[in-house]
């Protein structure tokens, strides 16, 4: 099991990647449950370190249709207008935004995990966008969603 944020912040400068120590270590708790080794928690936590533009796995960019691109448009001016970057304020934003499309929250939350992190699994998805931040989230975003 991955014990240190100092562990992992060595073997990412061994492999060559970048990562912010601090939010490495924000990201432990919800990545270590999930983790046997170094390796696999730096994999598991690839959206950290990820450089834009970032790489879609498969799965992920199947899930990036027209559709789910123009749900990510919408999604922009909700997520820059908020000032709370906070887990709770942008789930009640997301939850609000999927209320008035009348979707369910899933069918904004895995176009927009996808388009986070390149792929269709991560922790909680409101916790990826607290972890990178609001400018990383929303450049990111900004990348995949509709023109």
């Amino acid at each position: 099991m991955v014990s240190t944020a100092a562990e992992v912040g060595r073997t990412v400068d061994q492999a060559g990647l970048i990562a912010n120590e601090s939010t490495v270590l924000a990201a432990l708790p919800e990545l270590q449950p999930r983790a046997k080794t170094v390796l696999d928690l730096i994999d598991l936590a690839q959206f950290i370190y990820a450089v834009r533009p970032l790489t879609i796995d498969a799965a992920a960019a199947a899930l990036l249709t027209d559709h789910s691109r123009a749900l990510l448009a919408d999604m922009l001016p909700v997520l820059r207008g908020l000032n709370d970057w906070t887990v709770p304020a942008i789930d009640a934003a997301m939850r609000a935004l999927a209320e008035q499309k009348g979707l369910k929250l899933g069918k904004l939350a895995q176009p927009l995990r996808a388009a986070l992190t390149g792929r269709t699994v991560s922790p909680g998805i409101f916790e990826v966008m607290v972890l990178i931040g609001k400018d990383a989230s929303l450049d990111r975003l900004s990348d995949q969603a509709a023109p």
